[in-house]
């Protein structure tokens, strides 16, 4: 098998189509929505929690099977059916539309796969194996969902705004590169998790050499 190539998609207001309706769907539907794609789900029946999200207006809803022609204008599709015969028809037609697919757990119909996922605001960590074990994929999740804590989205955050600030006042391109590693190697992170908002803003102060962002770093 092919080995993938790592990417991560901009789908921002982009046509998804998910076929299916149940849970593994569900949570492809639920993915999407969070990067703010435009989704269409295809599928004679629903969950529970689609139909709740449906109901919202979240997505679009087309109730039947799928049909030729249903990845027209989009820009990504999922098959998470139980049909074989649909999960194929929707591989091949997204081929010959040179459309990005992804066939759930048939890695051979994908152009594309979807990895583990570990989310802590803006810093993400993707573990694939190649479509070979999933189950490995998800246990080394868990174990860097422990290693990093919801701290880190904070922190993120933080480095994010310093970086701002720091490339809009100082011009010296070695200077930046040396601020912005002596904030990744300072004590940042644990005062963070002592919820010290006074030694975070004179520990950013002293690095920087510039005023620290906001008044109040909220928690994330």
């Amino acid at each position: 098998m092919s080995k993938f190539y790592p990417i991560y998609l901009n789908l921002s207001g982009k046509k998804c189509v998910v076929v299916g309706g149940g849970e593994v769907a569900q949570r492809k539907v639920q993915t999407l929505l969070s990067v703010g794609a435009k989704v269409w789900l295809i599928s004679p029946e629903i969950t529970s929690s689609l139909n709740d999200l449906y109901r919202a207006g979240k997505f679009t809803y087309i109730n039947r099977e799928y049909c030729g022609g249903d990845l027209e204008g989009a820009h990504l599709a999922i098959g998470a059916t139980d049909a074989e015969d649909i999960n194929r028809q929707v591989a091949d037609d997204a081929e010959k539309a040179r459309l990005l697919v992804n066939i759930v757990d048939v890695p051979k119909l994908c152009n594309f796969i979807v990895p583990s996922i570990v989310e802590r605001g803006d810093l993400q960590m993707s573990i694939s194996t190649g479509g070979k074990s999933p189950a490995l994929a998800k246990k080394i999740r868990k174990q860097l969902e422990r290693l990093y804590g919801s701290e880190y989205a904070e922190y993120i955050k933080l480095l994010g705004e310093c970086r701002e600030i720091v490339l809009k006042k100082i011009p010296d391109i070695n200077k930046r590169r040396q601020i912005f590693q002596k904030l990744v190697d300072s004590d940042l992170l644990e005062l963070i998790k002592q919820k010290d908002q006074a030694r975070i803003r004179q520990r950013v102060e002293e690095i920087t050499g510039v005023d620290p962002p906001g008044k109040k770093i909220s928690r994330g």
